[in-house]
């Protein structure tokens, strides 16, 4: 197969959204295109760096006499994502962040407006389903990455201040399932048989 640049994609978001989240054993996506489980929410306005996807091996190289390397050992695989939430004043991602139960929704009145309380504690954020969803309008084109089992385990600092808005960066590690697997990827490059 020759070098084609129809396989060269430049991530974009979707309309309806490019990160949901779902409880564990919501429906698993199975491709890159198919409408996912209704228990997979929407969580918003996703920063200018998209996604960061780390895949991180830990390995040690042995040597035998004289130098030379003679096998490379793995001790560690870890696969974590890193994306900003926007939306300071969505519930749906300030649970993302702080925990479902932590976070009381309080609808808008005639009064006030929706309002929202934060509990802000050490409790250990929930195991979750993640699905990251992109498209390259370009091409026609569709990349997904599912997440059966993923916590937010870092939340970087938040900064509150006028010359900029309120953002939340989370790493979100990632657990094997029970194949094994910390992620699956699907695509779909737009390019349909007879076309």
């Amino acid at each position: 197969m020759s070098s084609t640049v129809k396989n060269v994609y430049a991530a974009a978001p979707l309309v309806l959204g490019s990160l949901r989240v779902g409880p564990l054993g919501t429906t698993a996506p199975t491709d890159a295109t198919t409408e996912l489980d209704a228990g997979f929410v929407d969580l918003g306005y996703i920063g200018d760096t998209g996604f960061v996807k780390k895949l991180e091996r830990q390995t040690t190289q042995k040597r035998a006499f004289g130098g030379k390397v003679v096998k490379t050992l793995q001790s560690q695989f870890t696969t974590t994502l890193q994306v900003v939430l926007l939306e300071s004043l969505n519930a749906t991602a300030l649970k993302a962040v702080y925990g479902t139960n932590n976070v009381t929704v309080t609808d808008a009145t005639s009064e006030h407006g929706a309002q929202v309380k934060v509990n802000v504690n050490a409790l250990k954020l929930p195991h979750q389903s993640w699905v990251v969803d992109t498209t390259d309008d370009e091409l026609a084109g569709f990349y997904r990455v599912y997440i059966p089992d993923g916590q937010v385990t870092t939340v970087g600092d938040i900064k509150i201040v006028h010359t900029d808005t309120i953002e939340y960066n989370l790493t979100i590690t990632c657990y094997d399932d029970v194949s094994g697997n910390q992620a699956y990827t699907f695509t779909d490059n737009g390019i349909k048989s007879g076309s």
